[in-house]
C-alpha cells in the first residue's frame, strides 16, 4: 500500500462522525476553524468558485459535526479547549450575488450564521472585481495572441482552457505587485488589449439584498473598491476603509467592526494598515494565511482557511487545519 492511499485512508476516517470526534481532537490545533468562501456557482459556471452542491454538503457536515458560532464569540472560542465538536465560524469575501441566491438559503435552512466581507463601491454600482475582470477577460478575449503590454516577454498563445487560466494567474500575480494606479492604467491597458466581451449577468449584491439576509449574517468591510491596502499611501488606505465602514452604516444601521484584507496574505496590510482599522473601529480584521484561530492569534491577522470544490474527506482534512495535498 502507497503513501497516498494510506492518506486517503486517514482522510476517509477522519470525515466519518467516530473518526472526527475520536482523531479530530488529536491532528487538530485547539481554537476556532474559519472557513473562507468566495463565490458559489449554481448553473452558471463561467467564474471560477465552489458548486452549489459542495457547499451544501460542507455546511451539512459542519452542522453536524461542528458548533458553528456567531463572530462576537470567536475570541472566546478561541481560548477554549480542544473539543469533540470545534467551533466554526463561516465567513465569505467581497459581496457576491450568491450569497443571496444560493448560500444563504442553505444556511438558513440550517441555522448558521455567517460574515461576508463587502466591497462596498460593486455593491452601490455593480460591476465585477477587477480580479473577475481579468478572469472573465482571460477566459473570454477572441484574441489567439497576446502581447502583455508591461512585459518584454513574446506573446503568449492561447490555444486552449488551461492556457487562458494561465494567462489569468500571470495577470493577477503581476498586478497585485503594483502601486494602485499603476495596478488600474495596467489593467485598463490589457483589457483595451484584449477585447473581451461585457460579462452579461451582475455579479454583486445588492443593498436590499443585504439588508434581506441580515437576520442570519453580519456584514464587514472590504474596503471600498477591493484595492490591496499595503500598495496604497496611508491617506488612501483611510479613505477605502473610511468609506466603507460608513457605506455598510448606513445602508443597514450597523455599523460594522470586522474586517477581511483583500487579497489578505501577509504582503497585503502593514502595522499601519491595521493601526487605521482600529482608528475607524475596526477590533477584528481576517486574513488568508491559513490555519487555525486560537488563543494566540493576532486579532487583526486572523487566520482562517480555504474552502474548495472538493470530496468531504478532502474538506474535513482542511478543515482540520492540515497540510494540503
Amino acid at each position: 500500500m502507497n503513501l497516498r492511499t494510506v492518506k486517503r485512508a486517514v482522510k476517509r476516517t477522519l470525515s466519518s462522525l467516530p473518526g472526527w470526534r475520536v482523531l479530530g481532537p488529536i491532528v487538530r490545533a485547539p481554537g476556532v476553524i474559519v472557513l473562507t468562501y468566495h463565490r458559489i456557482l449554481g448553473k452558471e459556471r463561467r467564474l471560477p468558485g465552489i458548486s452549489i452542491e459542495a457547499f451544501s454538503a460542507q455546511m451539512r457536515w459542519v452542522r453536524h459535526h461542528c458548533d458553528p458560532i456567531e463572530p462576537d464569540s470567536l475570541m472566546e472560542h478561541a481560548r477554549r479547549p480542544r473539543s469533540m465538536r470545534p467551533s466554526v465560524l463561516v465567513t465569505f469575501d467581497d459581496g457576491y450575488r450568491d450569497y443571496h441566491d444560493l448560500a444563504y438559503p442553505v444556511l438558513k435552512e440550517l441555522g448558521i450564521p455567517a460574515v461576508v466581507f463587502l466591497a462596498t463601491s460593486f455593491v452601490d454600482q455593480g460591476g465585477m472585481l477587477w480580479t473577475d475582470h481579468v478572469e472573465w477577460a482571460a477566459r473570454s478575449t477572441p484574441k489567439e495572441r497576446v502581447k502583455l503590454p508591461w512585459s518584454d516577454h513574446p506573446e503568449i498563445v492561447l490555444t486552449d482552457a488551461r492556457s487562458r487560466v494561465a494567462l489569468s494567474d500571470r495577470v493577477r500575480a503581476h498586478l497585485k505587485t503594483l502601486p494602485n494606479a499603476q495596478r488600474r492604467s495596467a489593467l485598463a491597458a490589457l483589457m483595451n488589449d484584449l477585447e473581451a466581451p461585457e460579462y452579461p449577468d451582475r455579479q454583486m449584491l445588492t443593498w436590499d439584498e443585504v439588508r434581506s439576509t441580515m437576520d442570519l449574517t453580519r456584514y464587514g468591510g472590504h474596503t471600498h473598491t477591493h484595492p490591496i491596502l499595503s500598495r496604497l499611501q496611508r491617506d488612501e488606505a483611510a479613505l477605502e476603509i473610511r468609506t466603507c465602514r460608513d457605506r455598510i452604516a448606513s445602508e443597514t444601521g450597523k455599523t460594522p467592526t470586522l474586517f477581511a484584507y483583500p487579497n489578505g496574505g501577509p504582503a497585503d496590510y502593514t502595522n499601519e494598515t491595521k493601526g487605521i482599522l482600529r482608528d475607524h473601529g475596526f477590533t477584528t480584521a481576517f486574513s488568508t494565511t491559513e490555519g487555525i484561530a486560537g488563543a494566540s492569534s493576532d486579532w487583526m491577522a486572523v487566520p482562517r482557511l480555504p474552502s474548495g470544490d472538493v470530496d468531504m474527506p478532502d474538506f474535513v482534512w482542511m478543515a482540520a487545519g492540515l497540510m494540503r495535498s
